[in-house]
This record gives structure tokens, sequence and C-alpha cells, in this order.
């Protein structure tokens, strides 16, 4: 019988401690790179930035007259707001960018299921303070009235 000697080496490729010298390199590396980007952001205090803006409210003060927004248009700040309803006795708020901008909402108003009028609302800001900010009733029709208050506007029944 013939034996036959085989020769085993140790080294089947890269070492088990050579791989985990490389992995614990770039951890480190990782880190360290990771480190130094953080320095140079600036700290973050839970706070949002926001863009000057100035604020405009709409009271819905009609006994039984819902508002349903159909229209929203112009320069609102930060985000742009949603489609809504003010229910009677409740009130909608509005950013509009603070410098020579307008935004604009249209209202149907409605009575249980039937539009009974519309109203469309412009809210404009022109320089910084102190010059106030306004709104201007574009129409209006139905069986509502309004009083203007510069930076807001109260809808009422007729």
């Amino acid at each position: 019988m013939h034996l036959i000697k085989a020769q085993t080496s140790n080294l089947k490729g890269p070492g088990l401690g050579m791989i985990l010298i490389l992995f614990i390199l770039l951890v480190i590396t990782t880190t360290f790179i990771y480190s130094f980007a953080q320095e140079d952001s600036p700290p973050d205090d839970g706070l949002k930035t926001l863009e000057l803006s100035r604020g405009f409210n709409i009271y819905n003060r009609t006994a039984n007259f819902s508002l349903a927004s159909t229209s929203l248009e112009g320069e609102f700040a930060d985000q742009f707001p949603p489609a809504h309803v003010i229910l009677p006795y409740q009130d909608f708020h509005f950013e509009v960018k603070a410098y020579y901008s307008s935004a604009y909402v249209t209202y149907n108003v409605v009575s249980g299921v039937t539009v009974v009028g519309n109203i469309r609302i412009n809210m404009r800001t022109t320089s910084p303070a102190p010059v106030p900010a306004k709104t201007i009733i574009d129409f209006i029709n139905g069986p509502i009235k309004y009083d203007n208050g510069g930076t807001y506007v109260n809808i009422r029944n007729a």
C-alpha cells in the first residue's frame, strides 16, 4: 500500500485576523469622518427655522353656514395650507410670506349640502412692519356679510 502524503497549508487566503483588523480600521475611520462632519453642521436644537411671515385668520361667525375652501392660491409661507372646512363659530389660520406677497382663498358658503354663496379673500403683505397687512374681499355673494380687520375677516349672517 502506498501512502500519499498531502501537505496542507495554514494559509487560506487572508486570515480571519487580517479581516478583523481591516473591519476595525474601517469603523474607526468612519466614526472619525462622521464626527468631523457633525462639527461643521449647526447644532440641532429641535427648532425649525421659519421664514418671515404674517398671520391671517378667517372667522366663521355664522350660525348655520359652513365655509368650504374651493381654491387656495398664492404665496403662503412654509407649508401650503390644506383644503378645509370652517364650521360655524370656528376659524382657520394662514401664514403668508411677509414681503410684498398675496395669497387667496375662495370659500363656498354651504347650508346642509347646498351651496348658497361664496367669498374670495385676498390676504396681502407689503413692506416690513409697521406697515400693516391687509385683506381685500375680491367678491362675495349669498346670505353673508363680513367685517374686515386687516389681518382677519369675520364672516357673519347677512
